[in-house]
């Protein structure tokens, strides 16, 4: 439907692999990321899917599939300088240097998503990462609004920068 242009179709589409399970979604970007390109109307299509599946990456299971599979459904179009953006995770996304797609250039967002990490999952520590991400690893900026506003960077984690780790959060007993 993609290579269609049935922007209609993709949301139900999307609803559809959800309830699949197993290899669903890998399937599908993996034929989503073979495709030289699809219309605009399926990248303003796909926009929502991305911000409202959080889990998207975990669904496909593989961020080299996924990653590719974006290039071809984000419009890419930032021609500007190398950007500095920010990621709060968890230490282990850092130790293991498989980083996400969802960056921020503001630093106090990321320090939430680490906080999150930090006193939310057991056992964990939560890291802000920093990177100077070229233009070429920019697949989208997203535009200020009130629903998820992140102020999400959505970056290709194989084009980014060098990633180091600029601090540790850890929960604090009470």
């Amino acid at each position: 439907m993609c290579a269609e242009s049935d922007a209609d179709k993709l949301y139900d589409a999307h609803l559809w692999l959800n309830e699949q399970g197993n290899d669903a979604w890998r399937l599908a970007m993996t034929k989503v990321a073979k495709l030289p390109k699809v219309s605009r109307k399926i990248q303003k299509a796909f926009l929502p899917i991305w911000i409202e599946s959080k889990m998207l990456p975990l669904r496909v299971g593989s961020h080299r599939v996924l990653a590719n599979a974006l290039r071809v459904l984000m419009p890419a179009t930032y021609k500007g300088k190398r950007l500095k953006l920010y990621r709060g995770t968890s230490s282990a996304e850092h130790s293991r240097h498989i980083y996400g797609f969802s960056w921020t250039k503001d630093v106090a967002a990321a320090r939430k998503f680490a906080a999150h990490w930090a006193s939310h999952h057991f056992n964990s520590e939560g890291v802000v990462l920093e990177t100077l991400a070229p233009p070429q690893a920019i697949l989208l900026i997203r535009k200020p609004e009130n629903y998820y506003d992140e102020g999400e960077v959505v970056g290709d984690p194989f084009r980014l920068g060098k990633v180091k780790l600029v601090e540790r959060m850890r929960e604090t007993a009470s």
